[in-house]
């Protein structure tokens, strides 16, 4: 998971929070895809989900110049914005 506070919105990526019983594992091994979200920070609506195609590395989000970069297991880098 991970997480970065900027310009008044909360950018949020990783795996489900989830633990199936037939594979506990899932989420943490990617099995069960990810997202990336928008939250406001004024009242904690989410205002953008986004599927990823692959999972974000742990704590490897970063903001700059308007921009949100994520950097991924496969050893891409995602950016949103302008």
């Amino acid at each position: 998971m991970s997480m970065v506070l900027a310009g008044g919105k909360l950018f949020v990526a990783g795996p489900p929070n989830a633990v199936p019983a037939k594979d506990p594992y899932a989420a943490f091994e990617g099995r069960m895809g990810s997202t990336f979200c928008e939250y406001s920070t004024k009242d904690g609506k989410r205002l953008t989900e986004i599927k990823l195609k692959c999972t974000p590395i742990f704590d490897g989000m970063i903001a700059a110049n308007g921009r949100i970069y994520l950097a991924t297991v496969d050893g891409g880098i995602v950016c949103f914005g302008r």
